[in-house]
C-alpha cells in the first residue's frame, strides 16, 4: 500500500483534526512525565462509519433478478404525500421523498421510500431542469418553425410531456413514472435480497428499445467489468394497471460490498451537472461534482482531489509517465474500449456524468465504472466525435441530431456557435464537465495505445466475434417477453440488426487498422 492510499484510510475526522489530536497526545505526554505514577487511559472516539449495516434482509421467494421467471411488483402510497410530491418537484426540481408499501413477488416490504429518479428524463414534467445538469444557453429557444426529431424532446414545463430525453411521462400515470426504491430509507438496515436500492427505469426516448440496456449489461458482465443486475417486472401503483418496466440494480453501499468489500476502497458517485476538475483543495467545492457512495462519515473526496489537482497540471510528457501512479490503466483502457464498441454515448464524457469512480485503498489508484447504459447500441456505424448521434461516441455533440436542421431564418444567441465535432457549447451543463477532456486525452496519448488496442480487441472477440451480443438480445427479449413487454419480436430484431451491423463495422475496422480510439 502506498503512502498516498494509507493517508487515505485514515479516518476524516482525524485528517481534518490532527493538530488538535496532536496538541492532545503532547498533553497527555506531558502530564504523564509530570505525574508518572498515575496511569492514564486514552479514549478514542470516531463517527466513522464503515458502511451499512444490514439488520434485517428480507429474503422474498423468488429471486429478484432472475430474469428466467417473471416478476411482479407493486407500490402503495398515501395520495397526499404523493401531491406534496409533485407540487415540491415542480417548484424547486428537488426530488423528495415518499414513504410506500412495496409487494415483491408477493412479499411486502412496509415503510420503503420511493423518489423520482433521473434528470433530463424527468425536465418535461414540469421541474427546474437547471438541477439536472441540462440547461440550455441564455437567450436560446426553438425558433419558429424548427421541429425536434421523432421521439426527441426539449426540456419544459407542464404536467405531461416529452420527459426531456425520456418518453412520455405524467403525474397521472405513476405506474410509468422512472423510480427509485431504497428499502432502508425510513427504516435503517432494511434491504430486500441484500440491495438497499433498486430503480425502476424508463426508456430514454433517443433511439433505442426498452432492450437496449439490458442487452448492454449482458456485455459489460462479459467484458469483466463490474456490472449490475436487471430483470423485467410487471408494476402497478396503488391498484393502476400494471405496465411492463425495467428493474435495475443501484450501485450503493450494498453494490459496492458484494462487488469490491465496501471496506476496501470508496465508492463515488459522478452528479448530473458536476464537474471533473481542480478546484482546490477545499472539499465543500465538490458537493455538486462528487457523491461519497460508500465509507460516509470515514472517507471523503480528497483522493479525487489530489488527482485532479495533478491532472490540471500533467503537462504532455508527465500525463504519460505518471497516470498509472493515480488510475489503474489496464481498467480504464478496458473501460474506454468497452463504451466505444458498444456505442455508449452518454458514459463519463456524455451530458448525463453517467459513471462511477472507485478508488482502492490497497493499490492508491483510481477505477471509472460504467452506469447507465440507455444510449448505448443506437448507432452501428459510431466511433468517437462523428455525427450522427447528438454526442457521438466519446460523449462530443457530434453534430445536429439525425433529421433535425437549422430552419432558415434562425439565428444563434449571441456569442453561441455550433459545435464542431467532439466539442461541447458552454452552458450546457455536464457536456462540459471535464470527464471528455481527460477520456480524450487518454486516448489520444500514443503511451496508452497498445493497452488500449489490447482491451479492444480482445472485447472485440468476447463480444461480437463471439456472438455474445446477439445471444444477449435472445436473453433480455424473452425476459421481456415473459414480463408482458409489447412488440418485442420487432424490437429483438432491428437490434440484432444493429449488433449485426456494428460487428462488421468494428471487424472493417480492425481489418485496415482504424479502430477507434
Amino acid at each position: 500500500m502506498n503512502a498516498r492510499a494509507l493517508r487515505h484510510r485514515i479516518p476524516v475526522s482525524v485528517r481534518h483534526h490532527w493538530k488538535l489530536i496532536v496538541g492532545s497526545i503532547g498533553l497527555v505526554a506531558v502530564l504523564v512525565a509530570a505525574v508518572g505514577t498515575i496511569r492514564v487511559s486514552a479514549v478514542v472516539t470516531s463517527d466513522a462509519n464503515e458502511g451499512f449495516v444490514i439488520t434485517n434482509d428480507v429474503q422474498g421467494t423468488v429471486d429478484l433478478f432472475d430474469t428466467s421467471v417473471a416478476h411482479e411488483i407493486s407500490l402503495a402510497y398515501d395520495e397526499d404525500d404523493y401531491r406534496q410530491m409533485i407540487e415540491t418537484f415542480q417548484d424547486s426540481g428537488e426530488k423528495a421523498w415518499v414513504k410506500a408499501d412495496i409487494t415483491v413477488d408477493g412479499v411486502t416490504i412496509t415503510d420503503v421510500g420511493i423518489r423520482l429518479k433521473g434528470n433530463s428524463t424527468l425536465a418535461g414534467l414540469g421541474g427546474d431542469v437547471t438541477a439536472g445538469g441540462m440547461e440550455m444557453p441564455e437567450g436560446m429557444g426553438m425558433p419558429e418553425g424548427m421541429e425536434m426529431p421523432e421521439g426527441m424532446g426539449m426540456p419544459g414545463g407542464g404536467e405531461r410531456g416529452m420527459g426531456g430525453m425520456g418518453g412520455s411521462l405524467s403525474f397521472d400515470e405513476p405506474e410509468s413514472l422512472p423510480w427509485l426504491v431504497d428499502f432502508s430509507k425510513f427504516i435503517d438496515g432494511q434491504v430486500y435480497q441484500g440491495n438497499q436500492q433498486i430503480t425502476l427505469r424508463v426508456d430514454s426516448g433517443m433511439g433505442g428499445s426498452t432492450l437496449t440496456e439490458a442487452v448492454s449489461l449482458e456485455l459489460v458482465e462479459a467484458s469483466g467489468e463490474p456490472s449490475y443486475d436487471w430483470t423485467y417486472s410487471k408494476v402497478s401503483v396503488n391498484g393502476s394497471e400494471a405496465v411492463t418496466r425495467r428493474v435495475v440494480d443501484v450501485m450503493d453501499v450494498t453494490w459496492a460490498d458484494e462487488e469490491y468489500g465496501a471496506s476496501e476502497g470508496v465508492l463515488y458517485k459522478g452528479r448530473a451537472g458536476g464537474q471533473f476538475a481542480y478546484q482546490g483543495q477545499d472539499p465543500g467545492e465538490y458537493e455538486d461534482d462528487f457523491k461519497l457512495v460508500t465509507m460516509e462519515g470515514s472517507a471523503d473526496v480528497q483522493p479525487i482531489i489530489d488527482f485532479l489537482e495533478w491532472l490540471d497540471s500533467a503537462d504532455d510528457a508527465t500525463f504519460d509517465a505518471e497516470l498509472a501512479e493515480w488510475v489503474d490503466v489496464a481498467s480504464f483502457a478496458n473501460y474506454t474500449a468497452l463504451q466505444n464498441l458498444i456505442a455508449n454515448s452518454d458514459d463519463m464524457a456524455g451530458p448525463g456524468s453517467n459513471y462511477y469512480l472507485w478508488y482502492d485503498y490497497d493499490t492508491g489508484l483510481i477505477s471509472v465504472i460504467t452506469w447507465d447504459l440507455d444510449l448505448s447500441l443506437t448507432n452501428a456505424e459510431l466511433a468517437p466525435g462523428e455525427s450522427g448521434s447528438i454526442m457521438g461516441g466519446g460523449g462530443g455533440m457530434g453534430g445536429m441530431p439525425e433529421g433535425m436542421e437549422m430552419p432558415e431564418g434562425m439565428e444563434l444567441p449571441e456569442g453561441m456557435e455550433l459545435p464542431g465535432d467532439g466539442e461541447r457549447p458552454e452552458g450546457m451543463g455536464g457536456m462540459s464537465s471535464g470527464a471528455s477532456d481527460f477520456k480524450q486525452r487518454f486516448l489520444e496519448s500514443d503511451a496508452f495505445g497498445s493497452v488500449y488496442m489490447e482491451a479492444y480487441n480482445d472485447l472485440y472477440e468476447r463480444l461480437y466475434a463471439s456472438g455474445a451480443a446477439a445471444e444477449a438480445v435472445d436473453t433480455a427479449a424473452a425476459a421481456a417477453e415473459r414480463n408482458g413487454a409489447a412488440d418485442i419480436a420487432a424490437a429483438a430484431e432491428s437490434l440484432k440488426t444493429t449488433i449485426q451491423q456494428r460487428t462488421e463495422f468494428l471487424e472493417a475496422e480492425l481489418a485496415d487498422g482504424s479502430a477507434a480510439r
